[in-house]
């Protein structure tokens, strides 16, 4: 069954499929060891979403310990900040788009270390990856 997008239990099942996932286990052994791994996705209104949302995911070691939509688009905890108009992240979660292009062209902000973001590219893609596969109820 379709989890409603930006919705308490959207957020619950990504926790669960994060540390469910041995993809995202072991690509992200090391993310967040050493340095602030903690995650803050800016859903900036757009399309079909006409009120910003802040999803913000605590990742240390392979394991999320917590993911909320919070009300703060710069959460004082969140070691990077990405940040899209929803029909760019729509095209990332539905896989039409890599959320490395959208770096790269400058369509997904990056707020963080870049250095550190590239250098665990896989930890980051493997998230994205995880966080496509939810069966997830976009706005229409």
């Amino acid at each position: 069954m379709a989890l409603r997008f930006g919705s308490a239990a959207w957020a619950a099942a990504l926790h669960d499929a994060l540390n469910a996932s041995s993809e995202y286990r072991n690509a992200a052994a090391k993310w967040g060891v050493g340095f602030n791994g903690n995650v803050l996705l800016v859903f900036e209104r757009g399309g079909a979403l006409k009120e910003p949302l802040h999803l913000f995911l605590a990742l240390t070691a392979g394991r999320c310990e917590r993911a909320e939509f919070v009300a703060d688009p710069a959460h004082p905890d969140a070691g990077f900040t990405l940040r899209a108009p929803f029909p760019i992240w729509r095209d990332i979660l539905e896989r039409r788009t890599l959320a490395a292009t959208a770096i790269l062209t400058g369509a997904l902000k990056v707020e963080g270390n870049r250095i550190v973001l590239l250098r665990h590219a896989g930890a980051n893609r493997a998230m994205i990856h995880v966080t496509a596969s939810l069966d997830t109820e976009f706005p229409a």
